[in-house]
């Protein structure tokens, strides 16, 4: 009889699984993604003395180089136009900051300069944009206003020296 009463026990546990109501829980996974572009250049330009590489991001598309008086930060941003880029790079416009053309071709350069509100008073920012039609690749040059006056022929030959090159 207990052999018996097991056995009813263990088919209906069996069964009444199965009278369980079922839902079709079917989720569409996209197996392809987008790659955006890689960087067909490279932004090279020959650091000023005493400047040495702080910090870069894990894909290399940032790098900053520290001065005792400034900071250098090398950037390739991938964008559409150049007014994105400078959106992106600056927080500001293109209009906004109303930039130097100095070529258009085979890429667009770009020199600019703004100011900002720093820690101990006002920062100049001084740099220069390359976009070759899907990247933006800058150089800026931030310091305290008073060493910018010092500083301005090492930052205009630092800028003037920038290549863009192809990878």
């Amino acid at each position: 009889m207990k052999k018996l009463m097991i056995l009813l026990c263990m088919f209906l546990i069996v069964s009444s699984t199965a009278c369980s109501v079922k839902e079709d829980d079917i989720v569409c996974v996209k197996d392809s993604y987008d790659i955006p572009p890689i960087p067909a250049f490279c932004l090279n330009a020959p650091l000023p003395e005493n400047t040495v590489m702080a910090a870069m991001t894990e894909d290399g598309q940032r790098v900053f180089y520290i001065h005792d008086d400034f900071t250098i930060c090398k950037e390739s941003v991938l964008a559409s136009s150049a007014d994105e880029a400078f959106q992106i790079l600056t927080g500001r416009t293109q209009e906004e900051l109303q930039p130097v053309v100095v070529t258009r071709f085979p890429q667009e350069e770009y020199r600019y300069t703004c100011t900002a509100a720093g820690e101990n008073g006002a920062e100049v920012c001084t740099g220069v944009l390359f976009f070759d039609g899907t990247h933006g690749y800058s150089l800026q040059i931030t310091c305290d206003a008073g060493a910018e006056k010092v500083y301005r022929d090492v930052f205009s030959e630092f800028l003037a020296s920038a290549t863009l090159d192809a990878v």
